[in-house]
């Protein structure tokens, strides 16, 4: 961890995993973007568990499958506790250590690494542990509370992986994810942490089928989310689960990380009071927040050549978003249709806590790939939006990145309550990975059960066979990011291999478990003239052999040295890199002529004392006892000795090998590969079911039909939505703590009660009691009239 703060710096994006409606993974999801899929699960019957009876239900929500999955076992949690803990963190669990896995940090680390994360309302606990909990007579117990508050979401996840950076739990509504990767960013740019996860989680439960619509609210009319489209009228409710890797660049670069983006630049804040209620979202702070954005990244407004939007496709979101995105990139004089706009609501639903992590992810494989996937549903802009004025277009279609400068995109994500969050990404230029002097690779796996492991293998077989580069360095960092990247588990596996085609043979080939050996021992073997042979031949290709020799005797050179010197050098440095590798011997056998070596080795490999042991070495050895004995447990060093088989061998026993020693005098990259295979069992309670009259609808009592009550009846609705006792009837409605949200009820009760078609913010429109009822008042007339 950084002593000082490095001040603002790009970070890059390492490893990403989440899980959305129609995707069990991001591969899957991008897939689903570029393919125009739309993943909202769509019912002609049905209804809302604990809802009310007012207003149309409409069969349409985005869900992400197998909730109520859960491997406890993986992160050794009892089945009690499991089930009364928030799905969300459950799943959020499994997704950080995915991402973990897709980062190639999930094994040992030296990193400080930190946690930001976010959450949704939780569901399960109100519709389904509180009842229960409730009829047991157990409210209060604190085991339910530490499982479900959002207090504990972060803190879970820094226990339950390790992580001892900062873990803070971050709320921002529709904002939070991308709040949370802003807080992130700033956390590594300060030097608070080496490593930081962030992302979010919301979940709708599995027995949630579609929602209710009312007209002028927030949720779509037709089940349909279609982003600045003319046939816009509301969002979908939708599920997600996402989290980023990010890591400062620089550092990405110095250690090989496999970077798919990096954060040139991000921002939030918030609208404050000068807007028109809560609710209400405000052109001036969105803008401000996107110019925040880039001018931390130092780059101008033409530069962005794609804007993910937050895009909820309803009538006012869509309106204040879209002006707040022409007043940043519509001044610099760029061309109509120069700028691509895209919003993965359209796609997925609106996965509130978690919908900025979708948009991140589609942007990041965006700027990668340079495919920007299109916007499903969209055919003609919103005509109010007067999008033909600008550099923005929108299509239904993937196409090739617009451009061809280094591509550069925007990520936008508002929160209900004025939070507001933006993100300014760019591609990250690849490095070629360097070629590896080891003719062959050491693949390494484990898992906590044979079948897991089974699992993995025929993951990677699979992963393998649909890479397009396989040459050598890119097995190297296959093998490097197995061995460094991954946790350590009982049930192991090992293969080393020279090609990709012999390392899918070995995948896919069924094989008896080996017995581990829990005791090692090492035995010298041959003549020194065997060992100076088999020294020469490690010289070349082994970079730890080399190394190694300069260590004790300042030269990389073995020619020139007698055999008899030579051969047992070898030996000597052989034992040590074994040694050091993490290899520990209960016995060292040697013949007579390195017996010297074997006790050097024994008594602690002091290098001042190497010279004394080779000094004493005595005899050719052709003549001498020789180690025949070839014990289960037993390493030889000796004119076959292969360091890759050697180590493939003893991990697969058991042995805790220092992987990164191996890979220390090597260049290698990390690289994606496919996480852990969880097995998952569900932890779920019935929901409770309610009373028949629990749950009534808004009666309104009696419509008034221009008799001079028009007046109580819209103080009576006022009242009860706003819940309170009294309303002055000349005070605005904004004065009384009404929203947008507010408002929008307030017009939809008052339209329902009335029959008629009054504006959806009509406290606005009129903005006290009075002012209301005289706009109905005239509205009735006409309808009377017929005018």
């Amino acid at each position: 961890m950084r002593a000082e703060s490095p001040g603002g710096c790009p970070v890059a994006v390492i490893g990403m995993a989440g899980r959305f409606p129609g995707a069990d993974d991001v591969a899957q999801y991008w897939s689903n973007l570029l393919d125009g899929v739309v993943s909202v699960s769509r019912t002609t019957e049905g209804s809302v568990p604990g809802g009310t009876g007012d207003g149309q239900f409409v069969g349409a929500v985005g869900k992400v499958s197998n909730v109520d999955q859960f491997d406890a076992d993986h992160f050794r949690l009892t089945p009690a506790e499991a089930v009364i803990m928030d799905p969300q963190q459950r799943v959020l669990l499994e997704v950080a250590a995915e991402a973990l896995d897709d980062a190639g940090y999930a094994g040992e680390r030296d990193a400080v690494v930190g946690v930001f994360v976010g959450c949704g309302e939780n569901l399960y606990y109100r519709d389904f542990v509180a009842p229960d909990e409730a009829g047991g007579g157990r409210l209060g117990d604190v085991r339910v509370t530490l499982a479900n508050e959002k207090d504990f979401l972060a803190p879970r996840l820094a226990f339950k992986l390790g992580f001892t950076g900062p873990a803070i739990t971050v709320q921002t509504g529709c904002a939070t994810s991308l709040s949370a990767v802003a807080l992130a960013c700033s956390s590594l740019a300060a030097g608070d942490c080496d490593i930081a996860l962030a992302g979010g989680v919301s979940l709708l439960p599995p027995d949630v089928d579609g929602y209710t619509y009312r007209e002028g609210g927030i949720l779509s009319a037709d089940g349909c989310c279609r982003p600045f489209d003319v046939g816009a009228s509301g969002a979908v409710p939708g599920s997600g689960a996402g989290i980023v890797v990010l890591r400062r660049d620089d550092d990405a670069q110095a250690e090989g990380d496999n970077r798919r983006a990096v954060i040139h630049g991000w921002a939030v804040n918030n609208d404050g009071g000068s807007r028109a209620g809560f609710a209400a979202p405000n052109v001036n702070g969105q803008k401000a927040v996107i110019r925040a954005a880039l001018a931390r990244a130092g780059f101008q407004p033409g530069q962005v050549g794609y804007i993910e939007a937050h895009g909820t496709g309803t009538a006012i979101g869509d309106a204040v978003e879209f002006e707040a995105l022409r007043g940043v990139f519509a001044g610099d004089g760029r061309p109509p249709g120069s700028m691509t706009l895209g919003a993965a609501k359209a796609n997925i639903g609106h996965a509130d806590a978690a919908s900025g992590l979708a948009g991140l992810f589609k942007a990041t494989m965006a700027v990668e790939s340079g495919l920007v996937p299109g916007t499903a549903r969209f055919d003609t802009p919103n005509p109010d939006l007067d999008m033909a004025s600008t550099p923005f277009v929108m299509s239904a279609q993937t196409a090739a990145w617009p451009g061809e400068d280094p591509r550069v995109a925007g990520v936008s994500s508002f929160g209900l309550g004025g939070s507001n969050a933006h993100v300014v990404l760019g591609q990250a230029i690849r490095v070629p990975s360097p070629p590896s002097t080891r003719p062959r690779s050491v693949l390494v796996l484990s898992a906590r059960t044979g079948d897991e492991l089974q699992r993995m293998r025929e993951r990677l077989a699979d992963r393998l066979e649909t890479m397009t580069s396989t040459g050598p360095a890119d097995l190297a960092d296959i093998a490097f990011t197995l061995a460094v990247g991954r946790g350590r588990f009982v049930k192991r596996w090992s293969a080393v291999v020279s090609n990709h085609a012999e390392a899918i043979a070995k995948l896919r080939a069924s094989e008896e478990t080996r017995r581990s050996s829990a005791r090692m021992s090492l035995a010298v073997s041959g003549t020194p003239a065997d060992l100076a042979e088999l020294g020469q031949r490690l010289l070349a290709s082994e970079p730890l052999v080399r190394s190694a020799l300069v260590e004790f005797t300042g030269s990389a050179e073995l020619h020139g040295l007698p055999t008899q010197r030579a051969g047992a050098l070898v030996a000597a440095v052989v034992g040590r890199i074994l040694q050091r590798l993490g290899i520990t011997f209960s016995r060292v056998d040697a013949p007579v002529w390195a017996r010297p070596i074997a006790h050097w080795l024994v008594s602690g490999a002091d290098p001042a004392a190497l010279a004394g042991a080779l000094d004493s070495c005595t005899g050719d050895g052709d003549n001498e006892d020789r180690v025949t004995r070839h014990d289960p447990g037993q390493v030889v060093i000796g004119p076959s000795f292969d360091l890759a088989e050697v180590l493939g061998a003893v991990w697969q026993a058991g042995v805790a090998i220092n992987w990164a020693t191996y890979y220390a005098d090597e260049a290698r990259q990390r690289v994606s590969l496919p996480a852990y295979p969880f097995t998952r069992r569900r932890f779920w309670l019935n929901r409770p079911v309610r009373s028949s009259g629990s749950a009534e609808g808004f009666s309104g009592g009696s419509a008034p039909e221009n008799d001079g009550s028009t007046v109580s009846y819209v103080e009576q609705v006022w009242r009860e939505v706003l819940g309170v006792e009294h309303i002055p009837l000349d005070v605005k409605f904004s004065e009384l703590g009404g929203d947008s949200i507010f408002a929008v009820e307030v017009g939809a009760r008052l339209s329902e009660g009335l029959g008629l078609k009054l504006p959806i913010d009509l406290p606005f429109v009129a903005p006290t009691v009075v002012d209301s009822a005289a706009f109905i008042d005239s509205a009735l007339a006409k309808r009377k009239t017929g005018s």
